[in-house]
C-alpha cells in the first residue's frame, strides 16, 4: 500500500453502469404521478420510492448542474451522456429547506458516492412526494436507450442497468 493509497477513491466497478440512487423500490415511469416525468418529456425515465434520504451518484461522472435547492442535480459521464435526478416532486418549493448537499458543482464524483440527504419526515410535513425520479435526458448516441434491471426493491449502489442500445 503506497503512502496515499487510502486517500484515493475506491473503484466501484460499476464501469458504464448506472446504480440505485437510493434504498427502496425502482418504479416504472407510469407510476409516477408528475405527468412531465410519467410521460418521460425529459428523456427516458425511471422512479425510486426511498426507503431512506440518502441519495447518491447513479455513475461515475462530473456533477455539472446542483440546483440551489439542492432538490435536483445533474452528471454528465464520460462518455457523453447526461443524467439527471430529480428528488421528490415539487419539492423546489422548499427553497432548499430540508437539503444537504456534499458536493459542489463541478465535482467528480463515483457511482455510489453520496451527493444529497434528504430529511423525509421534512417532505410528509409539507405534503409533498419523496419520488426520486431519474432522467437519462441526453444519451451518449441519438436514439439510445437504457434497459433497467426488473423493478421493485433495490439497495443504494447497486447496479440497475443491463445494457445500452441504440435505437
Amino acid at each position: 500500500m503506497g503512502l496515499f493509497d487510502k486517500w484515493k477513491k475506491k473503484d466501484t466497478g460499476a464501469g458504464d453502469a448506472i446504480v440505485a440512487v437510493v434504498n427502496g423500490e425502482m418504479i416504472p415511469p407510469e407510476q409516477i404521478s408528475d405527468p412531465t416525468f410519467a410521460k418521460e418529456l425529459m428523456g427516458q425515465t425511471i422512479g425510486f420510492e426511498p426507503a431512506d434520504g440518502t441519495i447518491v451518484s447513479p455513475c461515475d461522472g462530473i456533477v455539472e448542474v446542483l440546483y440551489p435547492t439542492r432538490h435536483a442535480f445533474a452528471l454528465r459521464r464520460s462518455d457523453g451522456t447526461g443524467i439527471l435526478v430529480h428528488i421528490g416532486i415539487d419539492t423546489v418549493n422548499l427553497n432548499g429547506d430540508g437539503f444537504t448537499a456534499f458536493v459542489s458543482q463541478g465535482d467528480r464524483v463515483r457511482a455510489g458516492d453520496r451527493i444529497v440527504e434528504v430529511d423525509l419526515s421534512a417532505l410528509r410535513a409539507s405534503h409533498l412526494e419523496a419520488t426520486t425520479m431519474l432522467v437519462i435526458m441526453e444519451p451518449a448516441q441519438p436514439g439510445q436507450t437504457i434497459t433497467f434491471t426488473d423493478y421493485g426493491v433495490v439497495r443504494r449502489g447497486e447496479i440497475i442497468t443491463r445494457s445500452q442500445e441504440a435505437v
